[in-house]
């Protein structure tokens, strides 16, 4: 009846949940970056807002490369989408751990 077959959103989906995952081990790749950098360069004299700020300036770099590849088709962008989303929610994250920091 149909001339064309619909899209299977399965794939898609799954491709999506592999770039999620790959995205939270990029955002915790930007931790440990973090936590090395931030030991190396601050002294221990009050001195841990370092920590998020590295962290969101790691997060922020990496998110860029996915978000320019999800309109590019050849690139596969429902793996970028599901990067972005990661990312995204790591930066959320620290930011709200900043906050928490600045608080004390």
């Amino acid at each position: 009846m149909f001339e064309t077959q619909p899209e299977k959103p399965s794939k898609l989906n799954a491709e999506v949940f592999l770039g999620f995952l790959f995205g939270i081990v990029a955002s915790l790749g930007c931790l440990f970056l973090a936590i090395f950098f931030g030991y190396s360069t601050a002294d221990r004299s009050g001195h841990g807002w370092v920590f998020p700020l590295i962290t969101a300036m790691a997060l922020i770099l990496v998110g860029i490369v996915p978000l320019r590849k999800i309109r590019e088709p050849k690139y596969y962008p429902s793996y970028a989408l599901g990067m972005v989303i990661a990312l995204s929610l790591a930066l959320l994250l620290d930011g709200a751990c900043a906050l928490a920091f600045f608080r004390k």
